[in-house]
């Protein structure tokens, strides 16, 4: 299991995980590379979001090399280091941003970026693996499993959320 949280409620999310008899892992740090500015100027830009990976049972999926292959990071002989939990990406924007066609802003307040999302889909399940995404939201999840052969179940209690995603699904080749 992954769980995006952020220091508002790592807490409580930590403590939920591990009361229904999770492991917890690793807690990965989401550095953004591109944060959103302090409007206040009263604190510092909160540049990151935590993704706590915790797991039920002994025999869970944890793909090394695959991770360690598309670690973007190398090592000064530009050999593949294994994947860190520190993850340095930018927030969702650009042409991967889905827009709401009326009003030109975006759909979702919290659009995971595809490459954030595929590190957790690649590095725990393998080829036709069940990949279930609980808040589908604009659906990268699906679409990141989709894209590397998984298989996959969203749910969302927003019908405009299930467009999208369904949407974004359908233009996958």
């Amino acid at each position: 299991i992954y769980v995006c949280c952020s220091y508002h409620n790592i807490g409580e999310v930590t403590m939920a995980i591990k009361q229904v008899g999770y492991s917890i892992k690793n807690i990965i740090t989401w550095a953004k590379t591109n944060p959103m500015p302090s409007i206040t100027k009263r604190t510092y830009t909160h540049s990151s979001e935590f993704i706590v990976y915790a797991v039920k049972n002994k025999k869970w999926t944890f793909n090394y090399e695959i991770l360690k292959g598309i670690n973007p990071e190398k090592s000064k002989d530009g050999k593949s280091r294994q994947m860190r939990d520190v993850w340095n990406l930018p927030q969702c924007q650009g042409k991967e941003r889905i827009k709401d066609p009326e009003t030109n802003r975006a759909i979702h307040p919290t659009q995971k970026l595809e490459e954030l999302v595929k590190r957790a889909v690649l590095g725990s399940s393998n080829e036709n693996d069940l990949v279930l995404d609980l808040f589908m939201g604009s659906g990268t999840t699906a679409v990141a499993a989709k894209r590397n052969k998984r298989n996959f179940i969203g749910c969302d209690l927003e019908d405009k959320y299930i467009d999208v995603a369904n949407k974004r699904l359908s233009e996958i080749k």
